[in-house]
């Protein structure tokens, strides 16, 4: 019966298998390790209301800069903000084939000093500026205020628009 090749064969290979299978669960059995401890992620997102922080927002006097004043800046660590706003596109973009609007949009992050209470933010133009030169965007309606805080080791989510 054992000189059959075949049954050689299918008698090694289920040797085989049987020594495979005996291992992976030996071995499995002895490296349980406990679930991990599920701690709130840094992932986690929390709103914020602009009224909780004072957020107000400031329009120069011909209209093409904008701040905005955060009056209670107690336990934030840094700020990151992302200004948003449509504007009528240029002559070159439209040629180019762009919309009769587009969007435009302005990122950075807050210096904050730490001795102060309020932050405010330096004047942001609303259009491009290079070497001196300004191209300021036309027809701009509003402007969306999206800011990222990290206060006390939780990051918060606070959003708000402005009307011109």
């Amino acid at each position: 019966m054992l000189k059959n090749k075949n049954v050689q064969l299918a008698i090694g290979v289920g040797v085989i298998l049987a020594i495979l299978f005996g291992g992976y669960f030996l071995i499995a059995g002895k490296s349980k390790t406990p679930p991990p401890v599920v701690e709130e992620s840094e992932d986690v997102v929390h709103e914020l209301s602009p009224k909780d922080l004072g957020l107000s927002f400031d329009l120069s006097p011909d209209g093409k800069k904008v701040k905005f004043i955060i009056k209670n800046i107690t336990g934030i660590e840094s700020i990151e903000y992302q200004l948003t706003y449509e504007a009528d596109s240029t002559a070159q973009e439209q040629r180019d084939g762009s919309e009769p609007r587009v969007q435009r949009g302005i990122t950075g992050e807050a210096e904050l000093d730490f001795e102060d209470s309020e932050y405010e933010s330096p004047w942001l133009d609303l259009g491009s500026c290079s070497v001196n030169v300004c191209r300021y965007d036309k027809g701009v309606e509003s402007i969306d205020l999206t800011l990222k805080i990290v206060k006390e080791g939780k990051t918060y989510h606070t959003e708000d628009t402005f009307e011109l």
